[in-house]
């Protein structure tokens, strides 16, 4: 028997650390292409398209994890709202990263990004055990 509302909190928390962590990934690699003066003239590069893209990825990545963590969940209407709901909820959890790297850096990002893969690998693991064969 599954315990849905603790299977639902783990896959979606698992979900949502995960997105956190690539978004974090995403604005270290930005911060990293950034030249240390801003030119006169900016113009949208590269950086620009790894931001858009970093972003979007880990909010669909979110969705995915979120996804194959609530597979015990058979309605497919429940399961993909609830992944839908995980990769929204990224978006407010990727707001850490500007106080984060205002006041630590990019060490800070480097932090976050770990944290977030740490906790989405201890809340996967505990949606995985949460699954208990009848």
């Amino acid at each position: 028997m599954v315990g849905p509302v603790r299977l639902a909190l783990s896959a979606m928390g698992s979900a949502v650390a995960f997105g956190l962590a690539v978004v974090s990934a995403t604005v270290l690699g930005v911060d990293l292409l950034r030249p240390p003066t801003p030119p006169a003239d900016p113009e949208p590069g590269f950086p620009l398209y790894l931001l858009l893209v970093g972003t979007i990825a880990g909010l669909l990545l979110a969705g995915v994890v979120a996804w194959r963590l609530l597979s015990p969940i058979l309605s497919i209407y429940r399961r993909g709202g609830l992944s839908v709901v995980s990769a929204f909820a990224t978006v407010l959890a990727m707001l850490l990263c500007i106080p984060v790297h205002q006041l630590a850096g990019r060490p800070g990002l480097g932090v976050l990004i770990a944290a977030g893969l740490l906790l989405s690998a201890v809340l996967a693991r505990r949606a995985r055990r949460l699954v208990v064969a009848p």
